[in-house]
């Protein structure tokens, strides 16, 4: 058997000789029956050396280097032009980790030194506490001086629920004060050593290891300390730089003398720490470990006179922190704690250059002909006959075919850049023959106006658009769009997607936020909804002058067309123009902008504008006027309306039951044992979620958890669970399709995250009516339970 792998060997260049000797071979094969002269001097070879020669540039051209191509005239290369997204933009999202959260407030938030972030457990098994979050912070020295920490707990808060995720919470939000700390120490340095200096170092290196502080480094910085570019701009984009993990410590629940006396001995010049001692209150100095109590941060501050840090040098004792000294541990300090405040400005602000090659010039063909072809710059000579001139014409037209090829092939070069731009629509380019030598002898100047016009179809620029989309793992569903197309009109799958790309980087970052410009509004880019963030649903009704019911007693009567009787209910007032649907059910949003169910119709010195639904057996007149010309006018106006009613009703509200729990501080939990048989053992109300986990301590059983949301709304746990309730209009057109349903809740689904539980709720007017009357009743939770339950 042959081992050796099998090659497919690759075709040498496209080279001009190369292409020459095809295309003669061809050539020879299809006409050397009537054609045996191939000879360098043969006009037909001429012609074929020429249109080689040329297709050789193009193929020049052609392989510039990508960034040449893209260039426009003044080098730049615009990233927005070409769909390009820098790496901050694709690479990086939304905080969705605790990590990501503590990352984010140190980045956002002005006071925040450091941040933990934990989960809610219940040792009892509770699963109420799912999705729930504690935070406690370390103010900076800005706060624990002034005593601004209610401010710093509302911005801190502020910031939490602005990029929290769905169906998530931060409820318990503790800013820890400040327990100094007061250290008694004696250091043996090096008497070579700047004593004074040497004091700065060891006092820094103190505050370092009790709370060392975050670093903000660079992405070079990063990079070099083996980080991948992946790695680096994983989770929230900060304006001050990055955060590495590692800078993240702990929270700190103890100090130990041993782990600060390891660290001060790491120091050049530091001999030996003969002891150490830590003390609360000044006085108590022990080498034991000090615990921290809860609520508090362990601080060490050096100018506190309780301190008395001494360093044994040369048989001297110093003590004294003067000014050289606290020059030196300032400028420690500072070089330390260092921001690259620049860092995310300057990466997004990075331009794209290279060289402008202007690769969409065409130069003709005929410039290179011998000069006896007479079909060049300078042309025939007026001395030749008029059938030679004739000769030379009808070359120059027979050349045209194959220049336009030529020529639309570097117009297409040189339009790559809006090949791939979201914001152009065109994919093929082309351009006139102005440098062909006495074109306007050969061409009609209406040639110039028809050419662009190639009848070329959306699909290709779809097709391109989807390419881009694919990068980011967004295959889009067109059914949304072209329903609302059909039912609506004004919009094509075309513009939908090119819109789509242009937001794609902030969709993307913020696809699992809960708030504003997050999950929900992907979801209205995805499904092409119009709602405005905070705009009742129901408000088109308040704006709209449809009206569905009028006082004017309704009036029967028979109208013959023909051969055909119509009995017709009208409720228009007399001498009023304008159009009254009486009582009709929301169906006539979706059958009433189709114009097959409309008739005008004549009455007397009228003209009626009828309406009926499919099903229905009597018209209902909806207008009246005086010409047939207004009638007509006004039924356009009428199914304009009936549309803009449904674009701007669309919509629906996400209620995440999690927001609607008690605080755990609310005395509104209980719980219940019971037998095998389901009967009650023993019962609790009226705990706080800390004293009922104490009180299940010694229980064991069948037990039942619930909460008391309001005094009218004991529910089980497992209510606020992981579940969210989707309520959506279901009156607008689109919404009345069975089949829009489901795919609207299909794509729910598909972008909640998979341990949600969705319910969704399509209200009529009047359900939807009394459900926003809750929803946006912030203070009131009662309302919203009755219709969640």
């Amino acid at each position: 058997m042959n081992s050796k792998p099998i090659q497919i060997k690759k075709e040498g260049p496209s080279d001009y000789e190369r292409l020459r000797d095809e295309a003669l071979v061809m050539v020879q094969k299809l006409s050397g029956h009537i054609w045996t002269d191939y000879n360098i001097h043969d006009p037909g070879v001429t012609m074929l050396e020429q249109l080689c020669f040329a297709m050789t540039d193009l193929r020049y051209k052609t392989g510039f280097p990508i960034e040449e191509i893209l260039a426009g005239p003044t080098g730049h290369i615009d990233p927005k032009a070409h769909a390009f997204f820098n790496k901050g933009e694709v690479l990086s999202s939304g905080p969705v980790t605790t990590t990501d959260f503590c990352k984010l407030l140190l980045g956002q938030v002005v006071g925040v030194e450091q941040v933990w972030i934990e989960p809610v457990v219940a040792k009892s098994g509770s699963t109420i506490c799912k999705g729930i979050f504690k935070v406690l912070v370390q103010p900076d020295e800005s706060i624990t001086t002034t005593g601004q920490y209610d401010q710093l707990k509302e911005d801190v808060k502020g910031c939490l629920m602005r990029y929290r995720s769905l169906g998530e919470n931060f409820e318990e939000i503790t800013i820890l004060r400040p327990l100094n700390i007061a250290i008694k120490a004696a250091i043996l340095v090096d008497g070579k050593q700047h004593v004074k200096e040497t004091l700065a170092y060891i006092c820094n290196t103190i505050e370092q290891t009790i709370h060392p502080p975050v670093r903000f480094l660079s992405e070079a910085e990063l990079l070099a300390m083996g980080k991948t570019t992946e790695e680096i701009y994983s989770g929230p984009l900060l304006s001050g730089g990055f955060i590495p993990d590692e800078d993240l410590k702990p929270l700190r629940i103890q100090v130990d003398p041993a782990e600060l006396i390891k660290a001060i001995s790491s120091l050049d010049g530091v001999l030996q720490v003969k002891y150490l001692y830590l003390s609360l209150d000044g006085n108590n100095f022990s080498n034991k470990q000090v615990r921290i109590p809860s609520g508090y941060f362990a601080s060490v501050d050096i100018s506190n006179s309780m301190n008395d840090i001494s360093i044994v040098s040369d048989q001297f004792e110093h003590h004294s922190q003067d000014a050289l000294f606290w020059n030196v541990f300032e400028r420690i300090k500072e070089i330390r704690k260092r921001h690259y405040t620049g860092q995310q400005v300057a990466m997004i602000d990075t331009t794209l250059q290279s060289t402008y090659r202007d690769l969409g010039k065409y130069y003709s063909i005929q410039h290179f002909f011998p000069a006896i072809y007479g079909i060049g710059r300078e042309g025939i000579s007026k001395d030749e006959t008029d059938a030679r001139k004739a000769q030379a014409k009808q070359l120059k037209g027979y050349l045209l075919f194959f220049e336009q090829v030529l020529a639309n092939y570097a117009a297409q070069l040189g339009n790559i850049s809006h090949f791939f731009s979201p914001a152009e629509k065109s994919t093929y380019f082309s351009q006139s023959l102005d440098d062909v030598p006495g074109i306007a002898q050969l061409l009609d100047p209406g040639y110039l106006d028809a050419l662009p016009q190639t009848g070329e179809s959306n699909e290709r620029k779809e097709a391109v658009l989807d390419h881009l989309l694919a990068r980011f793992n967004l295959p889009l569903l067109p059914y949304p769009i072209t329903l609302f197309q059909r039912l609506y009109g004004g919009i094509s799958t075309l513009e939908w997607k090119a819109g789509l790309l242009k937001k794609l980087p902030d969709l993307m970052y913020a696809r699992i936020q809960a708030e504003a410009g997050g999950y929900q509004e992907a979801l209205r880019q995805l499904l092409f909804i119009h709602q405005e963030q905070g705009e009742r649903l129901t408000a088109v009704f308040e704006k709209s002058h449809l009206s569905i019911t009028n006082d004017h007693p309704s009036e029967e009567f028979t109208v013959y067309i023909s051969d055909e009787i119509l009995h017709v209910v009208s409720e228009i007032p007399p001498d009023e123009e304008g159009y009254y649907f009486g009582h009709q059910p929301l169906h006539l949003l979706k059958y009433g902008i189709d114009p097959v169910h409309y008739r005008i119709v004549e009455n007397h010195d009228h003209y009626l504008v009828l309406y009926k639904s499919p099903g229905q057996r009597i018209w209902q007149a909806v207008a009246r006027h005086t010409t047939r010309e207004a009638a007509l006018a006004a039924q356009i106006a009428m199914i304009r309306h009936l549309k803009n009613i449904s674009i701007q009703s669309e919509g629906f509200y996400v209620v995440e039951h999690t927001l609607l729990k008690p605080l755990f501080t609310d005395p509104v939990y209980g719980f219940r044992v019971k037998n095998s048989k389901g009967e009650v053992l023993k019962e609790a109300h009226h705990l706080t979620f800390v004293d009922r986990e104490k009180a299940l301590e010694d229980v064991s059983g069948h037990i039942e958890f619930f909460v008391m949301a309001t005094p009218w709304h004991v529910l089980p746990e497992s209510f606020f669970k992981f579940n969210i309730t989707i309520v959506l209009s279901a009156w607008p057109a689109r919404c009345q399709y069975e089949e829009f349903r489901r795919f609207t809740e299909s794509l729910f689904r598909d972008l909640t995250p998979t341990q949600y539980k969705l319910k969704f709720r399509w209200l009529g007017v009047n359900d939807m009516r009394k459900f926003e009357a809750a929803y946006f009743d912030q203070d009131n939770k009662d309302k919203i339970l009755d219709f969640l339950t």
